[in-house]
């Protein structure tokens, strides 16, 4: 172990003092860990070198100045970014998610007239499907559509000055996003990359619509089963094609044994997967930090 704050000899790691205390946890795990000579920070103008640690959150006006100082950091060679630069950019903006990880997802289409999305359900049996927003958590700004005359009301008002209503007073205006729903889910199943390392929690569906995210029925997933092992085989192959390191996945399993991913995070609820296992391993998700720590010196995080 290597001592003395300060020290030249020691990993320089800049933490974001966020609101939710993930970064105050983080640096009380690396000043006890004694490596590392890490510093919280607020500011762009305090990181130099060395690694940097950005919780970012998700309402629209600070989630813009999150990615606003994310590209900042990128643009100095000497600080190695967590997450990344293109996850953090891809962090709830269901449009970019669905140009750029399309391949990985149930068929997803978007429109940016009104006339193609009029064509469309004109001329296909895709009844009934999900309609997203660009932005939004925890099935926030998710709609289930499952008649003509709702997908109809959906683009009358999306191409509209009115817009659709969504959470924080925000309007969808402009696009509509809209994905195949696959059936036959009572769950899906989140899969977090913590560098190499993994936790899965099972999360049930609300009562009151086929999404699981947000429902706040979850249970870990510690042993590998079939589904399980399919499951974390599925992820580990995003994570790996996607250069994720420091992400979350929504997975679900198509009748025939495919899977798909619905979407792409960065920030989580903490506590909800101290009970789970990193696999391969005898550490719980209450070890997170400790984790990201040994995966920090162990350079996983370096492009």
């Amino acid at each position: 172990m290597r001592m003395g704050s300060g020290s030249n000899d020691m990993q320089k790691l800049w933490i974001y003092d966020d609101a939710q205390n993930w970064g105050r946890a983080l640096l009380d795990t690396a000043r006890k860990d004694g490596y590392f000579d890490a510093h919280l920070f607020e500011e762009i103008s305090q990181p130099d070198e060395g690694y940097l640690f950005f919780h970012m959150h998700h309402h629209p006006q600070v989630r813009a100045r999150h990615k606003y100082m994310m590209g900042q950091f990128a643009l100095n060679p000497k600080l190695t970014l967590i997450p990344n630069y293109q996850s953090a950019m891809l962090y709830d903006n269901k449009l970019e998610q669905a140009k750029a990880l399309s391949r990985w997802m149930p068929r997803t289409y978007v429109f940016t007239t009104p006339g193609s999305a009029r064509r469309f359900i004109d001329s296909t049996l895709f009844f009934p499907f999900i309609s997203k927003s660009s932005e939004g958590a925890s099935s926030h700004n998710v709609r289930f559509i499952q008649s003509y005359e709702e997908a109809k009301l959906e683009i009358k008002y999306a191409f509209s000055d009115i817009g659709i209503a969504g959470r924080y007073g925000a309007r969808q205006r402009g696009y509509l996003i809209w994905q195949e729903f696959i059936e036959g889910n009572d769950y899906d199943i989140r899969v977090l990359a913590i560098g190499r390392q993994r936790l899965m929690l099972k999360r049930y569906n609300r009562s009151d619509r086929p999404m699981a995210s947000g429902s706040g029925h979850n249970e870990p997933i510690n042993a590998l089963d079939g589904e399980a092992f399919e499951a974390l085989q599925f992820a580990n192959e995003f994570f790996r094609e996607e250069k994720q390191t420091w992400s979350g996945i929504d997975l679900v399993r198509r009748g025939d044994g495919q899977w798909y991913m619905l979407e792409c995070t960065v920030g989580w609820t903490v506590d909800g997967y101290k009970n789970c296992l990193f696999h391969g391993s005898n550490r719980k998700g209450s070890d997170i930090w400790k984790v990201l720590l040994e995966e920090i010196k162990a350079g996983v995080f370096k492009p």
